[in-house]
């Protein structure tokens, strides 16, 4: 049996190189046919004589052979079925062609003399040697120009020029269509006429404003229609495989109203960013319907009857609707994970059970084409919508092909985990730049962390920045402090002015006799602050107390003033995502993982240690307990560099604090000349941590009953007096002499 299959084999293989090599001398013949000259061909005699043969009955039609005869060989090698309807429509359009090149030969024959040297051409009839007018040349062959011109039932007398042009014009554009599956909607062409209209009228003046309804006409574009279906048994229920293409998009740049006059400032173009070409998906369908059958009889065999629906199709996801009978527990379903990933050869695979809002069991399973997101795409899209949001996260593509879309002011915090190489920090760049094409440099300011110091760092010369990379763990909690210190700030001013949050502080009726007597300098507009740090892990290493306690501070207060985190790390465990920081972060975004427990701890819940690695997500969005798994976009260095450098040569950075170092060194001399040896709550902290041998903020809080602020001022000003030592992460401080100082003190 074995040995009948590989001679099957090797007889398709030679059948596929005959084939290759004989549409190759075809093309080659007549692309290097000339009528007068059979040496210049480069098959010879041979070649001349197949070129002359082609032209005599196709004309220039002959030329659309080769292509389609290549697309054949490229299918066959495939192992793909050919479509007969594919067939016909080639021949259609073949028929089409050469009866409009006939056509247009005869009513245009001097445009025709200038395929002399190419296409067949004598008198007509044979007897007319010396007259001009019946010279021919048979741009679409000598058989179709006769049938549409010398035979006694020809086209030209039964329905005329205007009938036989309209007819074969419309045939081929139907051929083609069928060929390249191009989908015709009345929508399609509405939106077409349209958007023409909207370029007239923006050329013939382009000052004039177009109007609002004009502008939502032409960015309302239908989604490509669904592929056919199919279904080999009348009696088996349909099944709809559903490929995630990109929508059609028009890109419209936004006018963005900047808080401040910049000027000549530009949001970044889209077209700085790579562009991604689509893979050919047509050759899924046939594996897809082979795994839903596989599917079902492997649930079939463990006494689960069940049936395959809808087949979603993604980037680098497949999800199955599975519809069990009556009768059928979903947890049973659910038990037989390793067994479906078996029957289907699958790497992993996740089961939905079931599907929110559907009466169906989801089952997820790796693409066998994997396909780039792209992250122009998403950019053109959101740019291109309705929606909008004041801190915009284009983060990827869900199963079914939509865009995954989140605002950061509305979650109000991230939290992004996931182990090394599972697109975390590619995800955290994507953030970046969202915000980057998407915002002023007024309207969002950035504070980024990056311990690693190269993941972060090429972000340093934006004019979004307040201070430069942060790359120091001491450095890290000096803006922390910063952070809490603005927060408060921000506070008293909304308190005085009587507002609630920052949108109202930015839309109020600015009154400048109230705002001048208050004691507090009040800005005309606070924009958003986004803290990034990339890897939190490395900082509650070195001091998570210091770094702990103001993250919470800040999660808990910070929204409605306009301060938002995102903390990213790529060891999630209870030592880094605490339970103080995991209960103020609602959103969170889990790539692979290595253990359910870390899953647990990201998401609440198991399936991130199943996803597949290079971008493959879940994400918990705001005001939902549903999780969406999506495949994040790639951004390239080189993309960010171009974009950097375009934001770069337009306003250079404006740091408003230099370094966090000299913020850090400041703030020691503000608490050595506020704070006084002789307070008693100074006396009473440094008691305390003698009597007790413990030296941590949080201890302080707990004894003396005072907040965060005031105990980290008393544990700074109690090492800046040699008292204790400086922080050596998890490890307790140091106390130097406490005898000796218990002696000073009676």
């Amino acid at each position: 049996m074995a040995k009948k299959s590989k001679t099957s084999s090797l007889s398709l293989l030679a059948q596929n190189l005959f084939l290759i090599g004989w549409t190759s001398l075809l093309s080659l013949s007549l692309v290097s046919y000339r009528i007068n000259a059979p040496s210049h061909n480069l098959l010879g005699l041979v070649g001349h004589l197949t070129g002359w043969a082609f032209t005599y009955l196709f004309g220039l039609s002959s030329l659309l052979i080769p292509p389609f005869l290549f697309w054949i060989c490229w299918r066959r090698l495939k192992k793909l079925e050919l479509p007969p309807l594919k067939i016909v429509a080639f021949f259609c359009l073949l028929l089409s062609s050469a009866i409009i090149f006939s056509l247009l030969s005869y009513y245009f024959p001097k445009i025709a003399l200038l395929f002399k040297n190419w296409a067949y051409s004598n008198f007509y009839p044979t007897n007319s040697y010396y007259d001009p007018s019946k010279y021919r040349t048979y741009l679409g062959g000598v058989p179709f120009h006769h049938l549409f011109l010398d035979f006694k039932w020809s086209l030209s007398r039964i329905i005329g020029f205007g009938g036989t042009f309209i007819l074969f014009l419309s045939l081929g554009i139907l051929s083609l269509g069928l060929l390249f599956e191009w989908s015709f909607s009345f929508s399609k062409c509405e939106s077409f006429f349209k958007k023409v209209f909207l370029k007239i009228t923006s050329n013939r003046s382009k000052s004039q404003k177009i109007p609002a309804f004009a502008q939502s006409a032409a960015l309302s574009l239908e989604e490509e229609a669904l592929p056919p279906l199919y279904r080999e048994d009348p009696l088996k229920p349909v099944t709809r495989i559903r490929i995630a293409e990109p929508p059609v998009t028009k890109y419209v740049e936004r006018k963005s109203i900047p808080l401040k006059d910049f000027g000549s400032y530009k949001l970044p173009s889209p077209s700085l960013l790579t562009e991604v070409k689509t893979v050919e998906v047509a050759a899924l369908k046939n594996d897809l319907r082979k795994q839903a059958e596989i599917l079902e009889e492997a649930l079939a065999s463990f006494g689960i009857e069940a049936k395959v629906g809808d087949i979603h199709c993604g980037p680098t996801i497949t999800l199955f609707e599975v519809h069990p009978a009556v009768g059928v527990k979903v947890q049973k379903i659910k038990t037989l994970e390793n067994d479906i990933a078996l029957n289907l050869q699958a790497k992993s695979i996740r089961i939905i059970a079931p599907i929110p809002g559907k009466a169906a069991v989801g089952i997820e399973i790796p693409s066998p084409y994997p396909q780039e997101v792209s992250f122009r795409k998403l950019v053109e899209n959101y740019l291109s919508s309705e929606k909008r949001g004041d801190i915009p996260l284009l983060l990827g593509k869900k199963v079914n092909g939509e865009d995954v879309w989140a605002d950061l002011a509305k979650m109000p915090h991230l939290i992004i985990a996931g182990a090394t190489g599972s697109g975390k920090s590619v995800c955290v760049n994507t953030i970046v730049m969202s915000i980057l094409m998407n915002a002023h440099p007024e309207e969002i300011k950035l504070i980024m962390v990056d311990p690693k110091k190269v993941e972060l760092s090429g972000y340093t010369a934006l004019p979004h920045m307040i201070a430069p990379v942060i790359t120091e763990p001491k450095s890290a909690c000096a803006a922390l402090q910063w952070l809490v210190k603005e927060m408060e700030k921000r506070y008293e001013i909304l308190r005085l002015l009587a507002l609630r949050n920052i949108q109202s502080f930015n839309t109020r009726k600015v009154n400048k006799e109230v705002e001048s007597s208050l004691h507090l300098e009040v800005p005309e507009k606070m924009p958003f602050i986004v803290l990034i740090i990339d890897e939190l892990a490395d900082l509650m290493m070195v001091s998570s107390s210091d770094i702990e306690t103001p993250i919470a501070r800040i999660a808990q207060m910070a929204r409605a003033v306009g301060i938002h985190m995102i903390l990213a790390t790529q060891r999630p465990s209870r030592e880094v995502i605490t339970g103080l920081i995991k209960a103020n972060f609602p959103c969170s975004i889990a790539f692979k993982v290595s253990s359910r427990i870390n899953s647990q701890i990201i998401i609440g819940e198991g399936g991130a240690e199943t996803l597949l690695g290079n971008g493959d997500m879940l994400f918990a969005p705001p005001g939902t307990s549903n999780l969406v798994r999506a495949q994040g976009a790639f951004i390239r260095d080189e993309d960010i560099q171009r974009t950097v450098q375009a934001i770069s040569d337009q306003l250079p950075a404006r740091y408003l604090i230099p370094s966090f170092d000299q913020y850090r060194d400041n703030l020691d001399t503000e608490i050595l000349q506020e704070a006084s040896i002789d307070d008693p709550l100074f006396s009473e902290a440094k008691k305390i941590v003698l009597d007790t041998g413990n030296a941590s903020t949080t201890f302080l809080q707990r004894k003396l009953k005072i907040g965060y602020a005031r105990a980290a001022s008393l544990m700074d000003l109690l090492e800046i007096q040699g008292i204790i030592g400086p922080s050596e992460g998890a490890k307790p401080r140091r106390i130097f002499h406490p005898n000796q100082l218990s002696e000073n003190e009676e």
